[in-house]
């Protein structure tokens, strides 16, 4: 109540600056006429109270207008005025103005601007140093009122395997309790996550963002997408018991329930440039390839969250190195997702200056029912650079682990990082050994250099998960992963259709610490 009272205060004061700008032109004009030439002193006020008092943007407008009215009325409209007096009173004005450049340069470095969504706009920007840093997570974003359009209110992490341009819109008429979500999360091996998600019904906005920090959570211990919207559905009905599905709703029909969750979750692994993706009651993802080609991919249709006890299937395609992926959230009436995907492959089709122009046409093209409500996260992928990634089959033998080693030296030497031989040589040879003593083929070792951080990746044909423990004096088994969580500054395991991965990142720098896990 407090913030719109002070916003219409500001509103009606930047009115009555103008009208008292006006007016004292139109006063000077018709005295003028009259053979009386008069000026006021208070003129000079009106730039600088605008400054102190209005947002910087409205303030410079006014303090343009002011310094304009003034030249017009006392350079040009008065004849009567000498020339000392002319000067005297531009000079007055426009120091006035300059006076009120002053305040707005003074209020912006005692309050800088909150940063917004961090879209890559036109034409993209050169790189960010901090790529692939995650920025404080933003809430879940309540809808805006009907009928408006805007970026993200909160910043996206922006991987640098990735660019990304987020925006929300909805439609006119009367909007029930929404709020939706779209999120990038780095993961490990320079992977990322990307999230396209909605609530409907009571305490939608809080419910969406409990649904976005479990997202992150469960994100964060490698979960496929799959595997990963199936959690999401047990978070959910432990949070609204209502959403339980019934005895008639197991097999896949609609439940009764007060809140609708749709989710539409993305793994991109830049270093084979494919992509794995599941969704939950989200309508399917649009690609657009390198050549131009747009298409919309052929998703198993699973239901919204809560809604059935049955698993979720995922879908694997290729994303070569500059393809976008659209991921959208769609709330409206009937029919309005298959109307709305044909309008979307419409849109897309005409090609588009940057990232961020074709994420506003998505929004415009799905934005076509009168309560219809919608999400659109526009990502384009990129590769990581084949000089920066090796990767070895190695033979399930104890005798391959000197064998990684060596490659593993001489691939740090041509990368010109010979200090981190050491580190990155025990890492892999703890990783290699356990693959081959409890694992079973086929073995395969990668390593990735990324943002500052080597990343050791050995891969297996087992889905046995290792377990951290502390070994006592006598064992003599259990140590190679403490050792490695101690060398690493993170390490963790994930799972794939044909085993699993384990994985350690450290840092390249000799004199940076590690910390242990």
């Amino acid at each position: 109540m407090t913030t719109m009272t002070a916003t219409r205060l500001k509103r009606w004061l930047s009115v009555f600056l103008v009208v008292y700008v006006i007016a004292s032109c139109v006063v000077q004009l018709q005295d003028s006429a009259g053979g009386l030439v008069r000026w006021s002193g208070f003129s000079v006020l009106v730039p600088v109270t605008a400054a102190a008092l209005l947002p910087v943007r409205r303030s410079l407008i006014i303090g343009v207008c002011t310094l304009a009215a003034s030249v017009a009325t006392y350079g040009f409209a008065i004849h009567g005025v000498s020339a000392g007096g002319r000067t005297v009173v531009i000079t007055a004005v426009a120091l006035s103005f300059a006076l009120s450049l002053v305040v707005c340069r003074v209020r912006l470095l005692m309050n800088p601007p909150v940063a917004v969504t961090r879209n890559r706009s036109c034409p993209p920007g050169p790189a960010d140093g901090r790529a692939g840093r995650v920025p404080e997570a933003p809430h879940a974003v309540p809808a805006p009122p009907a009928g408006t359009v805007s970026a993200l209110p909160d910043a996206l992490p922006q991987p640098a395997v990735v660019e990304l341009a987020g925006h929300y819109r909805t439609g006119s008429g009367r909007l029930g309790t929404r709020a939706q979500w779209l999120d990038a999360i780095p993961l490990s091996g320079a992977r990322v996550g990307l999230v396209a998600g909605a609530v409907a019904g009571p305490d939608a906005d809080a419910t969406a963002s409990e649904l976005r920090a479990a997202v992150r959570t469960l994100a964060d211990v490698d979960l496929q997408p799959d595997e990963l919207l199936t959690h999401l559905a047990d978070v959910l009905a432990r949070l609204r018991p209502d959403v339980r599905p019934s005895p008639d709703t197991r097999t896949g029909g609609s439940s009764a329930g007060a809140v609708s969750a749709q989710c539409l979750y993305a793994v991109y692994d830049p270093a084979s440039c494919r992509c794995t993706l599941a969704g939950a009651g989200s309508p399917p993802p649009a690609v657009i390839t390198p050549e131009g080609t747009v298409t919309c991919l052929d998703l198993p249709q699973g239901p919204p969250l809560g809604q059935t006890d049955l698993p979720f299937e995922s879908t694997e395609i290729d994303l070569p190195e500059g393809s976008l992926l659209l991921l959208h959230t769609h709330t409206g009436g009937k029919g309005a997702q298959d109307s709305g995907n044909e309008e979307l492959l419409s849109a897309l089709a005409r090609p588009q200056p940057c990232l961020d122009a074709t994420c506003q046409s998505a929004v415009k093209a799905l934005l076509h029912a009168p309560h219809a409500q919608v999400a659109v996260l526009a990502v384009r992928t990129h590769a990581l650079d084949t000089r920066t990634v090796a990767t070895w089959d190695l033979p399930a033998d104890p005798a391959a682990v000197s064998y990684a080693r060596a490659h593993i030296a001489e691939k740090l030497a041509s990368w010109g990082l010979p200090d981190a031989a050491p580190t990155t040589e025990l890492i892999v040879s703890e990783l290699v050994t356990n693959a081959i003593r409890h694992a079973q083929p086929p073995i395969q070792l990668r390593l990735i250099h990324h943002a500052g951080s080597l990343v050791c990746e050995v891969a297996d044909g087992s889905s046995t998960s290792p377990h951290l423990r502390r070994a006592r004096t006598f064992d003599e088994n259990g140590r190679g992963l403490f050792i490695v969580a101690q060398l690493a500054e993170r390490w963790g395991t994930r799972h794939s259709h044909h085993g699993k991965t384990i994985w350690a990142e450290h840092s390249h720098a000799p004199d940076r610490p590690t910390t242990a896990a």
